[in-house]
């Protein structure tokens, strides 16, 4: 809903994809280790694009409300477990994590494909958000009650993140790398 209310210039997601690598590149070649199965470059739309700048903004706010319902519904099982897990980790450690005020401030498709009828897109992320911790047995203005980050000053992020759809569904959240 958010997305709706504030329109934000659509992200340029240039990039590289294995039909405009270089020859001899790692991109231009398939892996060694690849299963046998149908492997098809596909073009993102710009529908696609949008789709993966609202998912940045849904996984996080969700993320920050704790909301595992929301969670499944924009990510995959393996996903799903790696984020159930981690906020297991924050309920045991009596903190809390927030991601807010989530702006894309750059989006590059680094590569999509097709295998059989499941579509993939690998897209570089740039964006910034307040980004903090706090401590859920401390009251505010306390000692120890901001664990991490900044609550006040957003800060940038850069990460890969892996989408993925079966057939023309949505798209989900797949994978995530972290860049320096």
């Amino acid at each position: 809903m958010y997305f709706m209310k504030v329109r934000r210039p659509i992200p340029n997601f240039s990039g590289i994809t294995r039909s405009s690598a270089t020859s001899g590149s790692l991109l231009a070649e398939p892996s060694a280790l690849a299963i046998q199965t149908t492997v098809v470059v596909s073009d993102v739309t710009t529908e696609d694009k949008i789709a993966f700048q609202q998912l940045l903004t849904d996984i996080q706010t969700a993320w920050s409300k704790q909301d595992l319902a929301g969670l499944r519904r924009f990510v995959t099982p393996e996903m799903f477990t790696y984020f159930g897990t981690a906020l297991a980790e924050q309920t045991s450690l009596d903190v809390q994590n927030y991601v807010e005020d989530v702006a894309l401030l750059q989006a590059e498709v680094r590569e999509s494909w097709i295998e059989d009828a499941t579509h993939y897109a690998t897209v570089g992320l740039r964006w910034s958000a307040r980004d903090y911790t706090i401590s859920l047995t401390k009251q505010r203005g306390d000692a120890g009650y901001l664990v991490e980050g900044n609550d006040v000053t957003p800060s940038e992020s850069h990460e890969v993140w892996t989408f993925m759809r079966f057939q023309d569904g949505k798209w989900l959240l797949s994978a995530i790398q972290q860049t320096a």
